[in-house]
């Protein structure tokens, strides 16, 4: 199905500012501001210590800065990538610890968001060699 460019940049822009958000929001639990005891209670059951919130709330905090501004294409690509790593590291970490299937839905959906803003990004966000 194509998509075209005025639908596509609107669906970028909803799925980058949701993305964003929720990065900004995540930041916000890593750093201990809203319910510190959630984040850290998932840290010890899936076997990290509660540093690595500190770690995983500032890359989470520049990953959300960076989607939204513009240029800083390169930067942009890095964010992206390490967002995929993030969320995909969630699954396979609810998976070996053996948590239920509830537990993978919400990295899941980030993940395909995540994806959906990759590839939807127009020209103009899009880092080329070149």
């Amino acid at each position: 199905m194509h998509l075209g460019p005025r639908v596509k940049n609107f669906a970028y822009w909803i799925l980058t500012g949701y993305l964003a958000f929720e990065s900004m929001l995540s930041a916000t639990w890593d750093f201990n501001w809203l319910n510190k005891d959630y984040a850290i209670g998932i840290m010890n059951h899936i076997g990290f210590p509660p540093y690595f919130l500190v770690m995983k709330g500032i890359a989470t905090s520049l990953s959300a800065v960076i989607f939204l501004w513009p240029g800083l294409r390169l930067l942009r690509e890095w964010a992206y990538f390490g967002t995929f790593l993030m969320y995909a590291g969630a699954i396979a970490c609810h998976l070996f610890v053996h948590d239920g299937v509830g537990s993978l839905v919400g990295p899941l959906v980030f993940l395909c968001i995540a994806i959906a803003s990759w590839a939807l990004r127009p020209p103009s966000r899009k880092f080329s060699s070149a």
